[in-house]
C-alpha cells in the first residue's frame, strides 16, 4: 500500500481559530475562493462552466491554456467558478451553481502555472469548525489522490462507502474518493489538519450529495 507522508501542521492563524472551536471572526475578514464540489455530475459541471464564462476569462482552461491541465471537468469548473465568484463580489450566492460549488478558505491553485484568481474578502460566513470539510484541489493529480486513498483508509479502516456497492461509490472518480477519505481523516484528527502535503482546502459548504454524506 502507498504510504503519504503528512507533515506536522503549522499551527496558522487559522488553526488557532480552530482551536478556540469558532472561525466566525476569522472567516469575516478571510480570503475566499469558489470551487466545484468533487461528487457535483459532470453534465451540471459543464452547465456551471459554460454559464461562468459568459461572463469571466475561462480562456486558461482551453486546450493549450494554462489552466487546461489536468483536463478534468472538475478542475476546469473550479476555475471558471471561481473567476465568475470573484468577478461578481464574492458574494455567497455568486457560489452557487445549482448547488454544485464550495465556498474554499485557501487558494485552490495546485500548478504554480495555474493561478486561481486571488480571493479577496468574502462575505461573513459565521461557522463552527463543525461546519468545515476537507477536500482535494481540483487540479490534484490523479496520483497524489490515489495516495490520499490508499493512506487515509489504510489508517481509518473505514472507507466501504467509497467501494463497489457503497453509498459513496458513485460517481466513481479519484477525486471524489479523495474527497471522502480526506473529510473522514479530518474530522477523525478532530478538524485540526486539512494539509496533506498542500493540496487539501477547508470549506465551509459541505459537499456531500443525497445519499453520500461526507
Amino acid at each position: 500500500m502507498a504510504k503519504l507522508a503528512l507533515p506536522v501542521p503549522v499551527i496558522s492563524l487559522l488553526l488557532l481559530f480552530f482551536f478556540s472551536g469558532e472561525i466566525s471572526m476569522l472567516v469575516n475578514g478571510q480570503k475566499a475562493w469558489c470551487v466545484a464540489k468533487p461528487a457535483a455530475p459532470q453534465h451540471a459541471l459543464q452547465s456551471a462552466l459554460d454559464y461562468a464564462c459568459n461572463y469571466a476569462d475561462c480562456s486558461p482552461t482551453k486546450k493549450g491554456g494554462s489552466c487546461y491541465d489536468p483536463d478534468r471537468p472538475v478542475h476546469h469548473a473550479s476555475f471558471a467558478m471561481n473567476a465568475y465568484y470573484q468577478k461578481m463580489g464574492r458574494n455567497q450566492w455568486n457560489c452557487h451553481f445549482n448547488n454544485t460549488s464550495l465556498i474554499s478558505l485557501a487558494d485552490p491553485s495546485y500548478n504554480p502555472c495555474c493561478q486561481f484568481v486571488s480571493g479577496g474578502s468574502g462575505p461573513p460566513l459565521p461557522q463552527e469548525k463543525e461546519d468545515t470539510w476537507c477536500v482535494p484541489k481540483p487540479g490534484t493529480p490523479d496520483s497524489e489522490l490515489q495516495n490520499i486513498i490508499n493512506f487515509t483508509c489504510g489508517i481509518l479502516k473505514e472507507c466501504s462507502e467509497i467501494l463497489e456497492h457503497g453509498s459513496c461509490y458513485f460517481p466513481n472518480t479519484l477525486i471524489h474518493h479523495a474527497s471522502f477519505a480526506m473529510n473522514l481523516y479530518y474530522k477523525t484528527d478532530g478538524r485540526y489538519n486539512c494539509d496533506f502535503n498542500g493540496v487539501g482546502l477547508i470549506v465551509v459548504t459541505n459537499p456531500s450529495k443525497p445519499i453520500c454524506l461526507i
